[in-house]
């Protein structure tokens, strides 16, 4: 695993300094003999709220990642509406050979036990426990929960119940309707990925980002604890990774990190102006812990401590790669904000908050496609606010892409373009 540290500093009005710092966590893709083993359970929703596209697409999906599997693979399927089946026990690939025809067959049913769904994932994967593999459950859902456990907590528990026992939890959403907030607390609390599938044809695609990051694992159970140093007056952590504080001390659960996708973590620090007067100033000091693949399949646990300080310059300083991150960020704030203000039936301020952020980002200057595909994006949801025609299937749009953004999930982002 790589660690870099990139500051950015630039004066503010009291005589001190605004110190941006990027971390970023790249990983070693492991030889494919060598990669770590998948022991998955596929959890499919065919309740009536399901039928139609949706279901087509879940079935289509799950088909193609279960071809997609190593024989030596383990991976069990549950399908769920009121009734819970196994469709398949866990099982290696030579012992699955019809597992896609089966899971094609699938037929909606009636109303959705979504807890008993996940448990009985849950209970298949942890029947077959690989240390140091991957543990997981995938569900496939809109999320309608309506039979057994309902409450968005008691979901969201059973997902954070289940880290503990090393199985990880990831969703994926169906359609308009589906309920994106209680599939992405889910996620979070089972340290897993969460997508939105709004058409059938992207169903292949979302899962195909998953497969290919579970095979290019590279660590996980990754956390980045950022201690204030003596000179910082403030921290923020501008990206929005599940976190706990402990005194000073702030502790990001990053979750896994794939050698095909760095992870970044970007923070903002205010340095007083007595702290430059000593000649280096204490900022930060970010410890990242991991259990790491080795290049033989092996777990190995990692500690790296990483200090930032600044000799401050007159001026300031500025890194491109840090202003690039903080422009994205601050968008699937802006979006998030815009939301809530749609929400409130407040379209002007909407509008307002979107246009304004538009502009910045083109008179940014920066020249990197990610910017201006991201400029080209706002530009599109502000003509949606203008006609005031934003669809559900907007809404949700704008949040996946947010939700992404805020977890520097850029591959992911490639799946959600309005009008592809």
């Amino acid at each position: 695993m790589k660690t870099t540290v990139l500051l950015d500093h630039e004066p503010v009005a009291d005589g001190g300094w605004m110190v941006h710092a990027l971390l970023r966590l790249e990983g070693e893709a492991p030889e494919n003999r060598d990669r770590v083993p998948l022991n998955l359970s596929l959890v499919l929703d065919r309740s009536g709220s399901m039928c139609g596209e949706k279901i087509r697409a879940a079935r289509r999906a799950a088909a193609m990642l279960v071809r997609r599997l190593a024989p030596a693979d383990t991976v069990s399927v549950v399908a769920f509406d009121d009734t819970v089946q196994v469709v398949a026990k866990p099982a290696t690939g030579d012992a699955q050979e019809l597992l896609p025809q089966l899971i094609e067959a699938m037929e909606c049913g009636a109303t959705t036990n979504l807890s008993g769904g996940w448990l009985r994932g849950r209970d298949l994967v942890a029947d077959n426990l690989r240390e140091g593999g991957v543990n997981r459950v995938l569900l496939l859902t809109d999320g309608r929960a309506n039979v057994g456990l309902t409450e968005p907590g008691q979901l969201i528990g059973l997902c954070r119940a289940g880290t503990e026992k090393g199985i990880a939890t990831t969703t994926i959403g169906f359609g308009e309707d589906y309920d994106e907030d209680l599939l992405r607390a889910m996620a979070d609390a089972g340290r897993g990925g969460a997508y939105y599938i709004e058409k059938v044809d992207q169903a292949s695609g979302i899962f195909e980002e998953e497969l290919e990051g579970l095979l290019s694992i590279a660590a996980q159970n990754v956390r980045v604890t950022v201690e204030p140093g003596a000179d910082a007056g403030s921290v923020k952590v501008l990206h929005d990774y599940p976190s706990h504080a402990e005194g000073d001390e702030l502790t990001l659960e990053v979750g896994d990190l794939y050698a095909r996708e760095p992870r970044r973590i970007l923070m903002a620090f205010l340095v007083p102006p007595e702290a430059g007067a000593k000649g280096e100033a204490d900022v930060a000091r970010l410890t990242v812990t991991a259990h790491v693949i080795t290049g033989k399949g092996g777990i190995e646990l990692q500690e790296i401590t990483l200090p930032v300080t600044l000799s401050p310059e007159e001026g300031g300083s500025v890194e491109p790669e840090v202003r690039k991150e903080i422009l994205l960020v601050e968008a699937a704030r802006v979006r998030r904000e815009a939301l809530e203000a749609r929400e409130r039936g407040d379209y002007a301020s909407a509008l307002d908050t979107l246009r304004s952020y538009g502009h910045a980002v083109v008179a940014s200057g920066l020249e990197d496609a990610d910017v201006v595909e991201e400029a080209r994006d706002l530009q599109g949801m502000v003509q949606a606010f203008e006609d005031q025609r934003l669809s559900e299937a907007d809404v949700k749009y704008m949040k996946q892409r947010a939700y992404s953004r805020s977890r520097s999930r850029g591959e992911s982002l490639k799946r959600y373009r309005r009008g592809e």
